[in-house]
């Protein structure tokens, strides 16, 4: 880099005359410098086309990415769905089961019960309690008749 770069007043180096240069030179040193500046305006909207063809190669990346995040989510929430419809419907089936289960529970006590109540009334008639009983409340009526 030079000296003279960082000159403001020095800065269009085309328009200078210097040592280096030609006395004859002014007419084809501009055509040339008009060249190399369409040149390197070419190089620099050339540069620019492959940052941007690389900028919109990144974006069509992340696009790319994004469509296959968003595959991923909606296959996951498919799945949640699923989850969630095979839950709801155990949920229901075990609120079913749960109530066949205290019917059957209130099913067995009752039997449990009648069972015990056959059971006694089969012990009593063969201890000959009833009889007993029948005895004692026919001389208890006899005796309040007769007295």
């Amino acid at each position: 880099m030079s000296t003279t770069d960082n000159i403001p007043w020095r800065a269009n180096k085309s328009d200078e005359a210097g040592p280096r240069r030609r006395a004859g030179a002014g007419a084809a040193g501009k055509k040339k410098g008009e060249e190399e500046d369409q040149q390197a305006a070419y190089r620099a909207l050339t540069q620019a086309r492959n940052d941007m063809g690389q900028t919109l190669g990144h974006f069509q990346e992340v696009q790319q990415r994004l469509n296959e995040t968003s595959q991923t989510f909606d296959a996951t929430k498919r799945q949640y769905d699923d989850f969630d419809f095979k839950m709801k419907s155990a949920s229901q089936l075990l609120g079913q089961l749960k109530r066949r289960t205290e019917q059957d529970s209130k099913y067995i006590w009752w039997s449990f019960c009648f069972f015990l109540s056959v059971v006694a009334y089969i012990v009593l008639k063969r201890m000959r309690v009833f009889r007993m009983m029948h005895f004692g409340a026919s001389w208890t009526y006899w005796t309040g008749s007769v007295a």
